[in-house]
């Protein structure tokens, strides 16, 4: 089952409307065209090209109803998701409604593990004892059908804004604002905090045609913009030209400390540098403690985090993020064990040279909130589709489920749905990221027709582990004034990726770090200036080879160490 060593491959590139840009180093304008970008225009990130309002489907109608609901003085109740896309939506939400003179404003997040996922039955009765006029879902409630129904049945009115694939039906809201919902939507690859921001936007341009700014200052919504990057970053949506401008905006916010006290800290626990923060560090350092709230305690601390303004009070929430978050990795560090452990001894079961689609684990002391990291580092460890399950507490089995390029985990699981239509209890995610429940005697069964869907659906050259990258360094770049023009030159994330590169060195030291990191002194082949290279969690093997000379695919990075920078090869691959 596990991939064949991975094969590495540059991507490629053409000569286009960049090569007439004299201000870009070559290498730069290789970098962006192979990434699709064929003029200037596509990485001037002006706020002024982002989509219009009026080019998302009913979001000037749900705009509306918020304008109704603060005139009338109405409780709004602003509900998300537990994780740091919901996080940061909510957040923004509340902040808005604040910047634009509305105070009547809560919000309400599910438990992981008593509540489940969405505006379920469950949380709509807790929604009802707070008697809110207004309810609106951020990052979530395009599939709770019988919450929202129950919340109507009420006389709530309910705005649904969203960004994950929908069912063949949709809930009974009064609108729905989610580009994926509706075929002629611009905006498909917004985050859910895109999609409420552009709900706010929408809102105070209602506001400023009804001459609600007159006799005061219009509020300026860009300052949320650190929370647009923050989820935008870390829910690992496509980041299209209009993904990359709001982020490059936010990125500039943050790094000049316009943002709470509380994401101030967060970074500072991080320990992150707030002045040169890059998606790298959103994606890598502060998503997973605000992700780890949600997974192992009550996501509320971190919207409380992402609100604060209080030094104590901003303090305190961070240090506990971090603790919640080591913690985690505790637990991570268990459970992936033992899920190495059932991959090997599948990859020792299997016969000949059958190929094996699919990856489905389980065990029934495991942590459902984790259940995800797992099944991505067993991912990247068979380059398979995984689905790893815990127990939830009503003795359903959770999964969460991790995809590879090429198969569409969601719309996979929808073909497991319609072979058996009994066997999946609920299901929803995206392409690469999924969520379903089903019963325990029904595990086997699952695993079997899923094994199937896949072997009769996806081709098996997905399965081929090809590592692109772009190609050789000139060994003039190898500098800290290049790398920190690449850490400049993003926003870097999912379906843009962060450039790396793919050449040989001879190697004049190295060293093990902690028992298990390679440090190396390399030069290039040219016997140009040494660089510093850094192998994190390099396997046994590699710790005990006494290198003379390698080929490495690698990260051109700048590393700050006690408030220095210098320019380091961050190798993702010993070739």
């Amino acid at each position: 089952m596990k991939s064949e060593k991975p094969v590495f491959h540059q991507r490629e590139y053409r000569e286009t409307l960049l090569s007439q840009d004299a201000g870009l180093p070559p290498v730069l304008k290789r970098i962006y065209s192979a990434r699709g970008i064929t003029s200037s225009s596509e990485i001037d990130y002006s706020l002024k090209s982002l989509i219009g309002p009026d080019q998302i489907t009913h979001l000037m109608e749900a705009a509306a109803l918020v304008l109704q609901h603060i005139k009338h003085h109405s409780l709004i109740l602003i509900f998300g998701d537990y994780d740091a896309d919901g996080a940061t939506s909510t957040a923004l939400c509340i902040r808005a409604l604040k910047l634009l003179g509305h105070d009547r404003v809560e919000f309400l997040l599910p438990d992981r593990i008593v509540d489940g996922y969405g505006l379920s039955p469950n949380m709509a009765e807790k929604i009802l004892t707070l008697k809110p006029n207004l309810v609106i879902t951020v990052d979530t409630g395009i599939a709770s059908f019988t919450g929202i129904d129950l919340l109507r049945q009420s006389e709530i009115d309910v705005i649904v804004t969203d960004h994950h694939l929908p069912a063949d039906k949709l809930p009974s809201a009064n609108y729905i604002v989610n580009p994926n919902a509706f075929q002629d939507s611009a905006g498909k690859n917004l985050a859910g905090v895109g999609v409420a921001f552009y709900l706010m936007l929408s809102l105070r341009q209602l506001m400023r045609e009804k001459g609600e700014f007159d006799d005061c200052v219009e509020p300026g919504l860009a300052e949320l913009l650190d929370l647009v990057t923050i989820g935008t970053v870390a829910d690992l949506v496509p980041l299209d030209f209009n993904n990359r401008a709001l982020i490059q905006e936010g990125l500039k916010r943050l790094r000049a400390g316009s943002c709470s006290t509380g994401i101030k800290k967060l970074v500072e626990v991080s320990r992150r540098n707030l002045k040169t923060l890059t998606t790298q560090d959103i994606a890598f350092s502060i998503a997973p403690r605000i992700n780890a709230a949600g997974r192992l305690d009550d996501m509320s601390i971190g919207v409380q985090t992402l609100l604060s303004e209080n030094e104590k009070a901003a303090t305190e929430l961070a240090f506990e993020l971090d603790n919640i978050n080591q913690y985690r990795r505790e637990i991570q560090g268990q459970m992936t064990e033992q899920a190495l452990a059932m991959v090997h001894k599948i990859q020792a079961d299997i016969i000949g040279t059958k190929l094996q689609h699919s990856v489905v684990l389980y065990q029934a002391d495991w942590h459902e909130g984790v259940v995800g990291i797992i099944a991505s580092k067993i991912k990247e460890f068979t380059f398979r589709p995984v689905i790893c399950f815990a127990t939830n507490e009503s003795g359903e089995l959770k999964g969460s489920g991790r995809s590879i390029p090429g198969i569409h985990l969601r719309d996979l699981l929808d073909l497991v749905d319609k072979k058996q239509p009994d066997l999946i209890l609920r299901f929803g995610g995206h392409a690469m990221a999924a969520g379903l429940s089903i019963r325990l005697d029904n595990l086997e069964d699952f695993r079997s027709v899923f094994e199937q869907v896949l072997s009769q659906h996806v081709d098996a050259s997905c399965f081929n582990n090809v590592v692109e990258h772009d190609g050789e360094m000139e060994s003039s770049h190898l500098n800290l004034a290049f790398a920190r023009v690449l850490r400049e030159s993003g926003p870097w994330g999912q379906k843009f990726p962060m450039p790396t590169f793919y050449g040989e060195f001879k190697v004049l030291n190295q060293i093990v770090l902690a028992d298990k990191h390679l440090k190396l002194t390399l030069t290039p082949m040219d016997d140009a200036q040494p660089v510093e290279g850094i192998l994190f969690f390099a396997t046994d093997e590699q710790l005990k080879t006494n290198f003379q000379q390698l080929t490495i695919h690698y990260e051109l990075n700048v590393n700050e160490f006690r408030n220095e920078e210098n320019v380091q090869l961050l190798i993702r691959h010993i070739v």
